[in-house]
């Protein structure tokens, strides 16, 4: 039998018909705290201070070294994930650069092909020009043949020097 007299009685065991029920309208939501340490540090230490809790020694220590483990391979992973995503965004970053430098080129080579006949035209003109021009100045027809010289290579260097530019971008 157990001695009454070392059983302290409690000041308020909430028997004796005080309590009142609580307003059903003022009911507070206490939001739960989160865990301020790593998952895994709390198997760890549960299973180092209460074994049986998960089966045995054996049994804890096996569990915590898995909860370790699966941590460190999922911060492993992550950090693979975050080098991964910079090397896309540099990738796409510079395949954005080639497209538009892909685009500056192909406008150069449509705007040289546009531009090529009319440039072979001014070499044949002014080529013409130039030898027609020295023909009239030797028969005596000075002042058009030195014109007409003129104008030809005038013509046929503005044909060669020129070519067609589109911006660097």
């Amino acid at each position: 039998m157990v001695n009454q007299e070392r059983i302290p009685l409690p000041d308020r065991s909430g028997s004796d018909g005080s309590q009142i029920e609580a307003d059903a309208n003022t009911q507070e939501l206490v939001p739960a705290t989160p865990i301020a340490m790593p998952m895994a540090d709390v198997i760890t230490g549960l299973a180092s201070s209460n074994s049986r809790a998960f089966g045995g020694e054996v049994t804890s220590a096996l569990i915590a070294g898995v909860a370790s483990q699966m941590s460190n391979d999922l911060r492993q992973t992550k950090a693979e994930l975050s080098s991964e995503r910079i090397k896309a965004e540099t990738s796409a970053s510079d395949l954005a650069n080639e497209r538009i430098k892909s685009a500056v080129l192909s406008e150069r080579i449509h705007a040289f092909q546009a531009t090529r006949h009319i440039k072979n035209v001014g070499v044949a003109v002014g080529t013409m020009l130039l030898g027609t021009g020295v023909q009239l100045s030797r028969t005596g027809n000075a002042p058009v043949g030195i014109t007409a010289a003129i104008i030809g290579a005038v013509l046929v260097l503005i044909s060669w020097v020129s070519v067609p530019r589109g911006g660097d971008k």
